[in-house]
């Protein structure tokens, strides 16, 4: 009884230390991910006159809008997938 309840709290232990580095390298690289999708969705979604007065070159105003395109084109869920692919 002594041995099974040894094994189940070192898997327990063990589990816990990997979610926990898991959640380490995943969670600024998420917040990162959320920041450039709503910062990029809140400028394609201003009124043309503010846009016009945060991006007065023609060439930021497309770089922001590619950005916002790329962006969307990426599901959440791929995201995920290429993070973990990618450690």
């Amino acid at each position: 009884m002594g041995y099974r309840n040894g094994i189940s709290a070192g898997k327990e232990a063990s589990a816990q230390k990997g979610f926990n580095v898991g959640f380490k390298q995943s969670v600024l690289i998420a917040y990162k991910w959320g920041f450039v999708r709503g910062i990029s969705s809140a400028y394609i979604n201003l009124p043309d006159d503010f846009i016009e007065k945060l991006a007065t070159r023609t060439e930021k105003k497309v770089q922001l809008q590619n950005l916002h395109q790329s962006a969307q084109m990426i599901s959440t869920t791929d995201a995920i997938k290429m993070f973990h692919e990618s450690i």
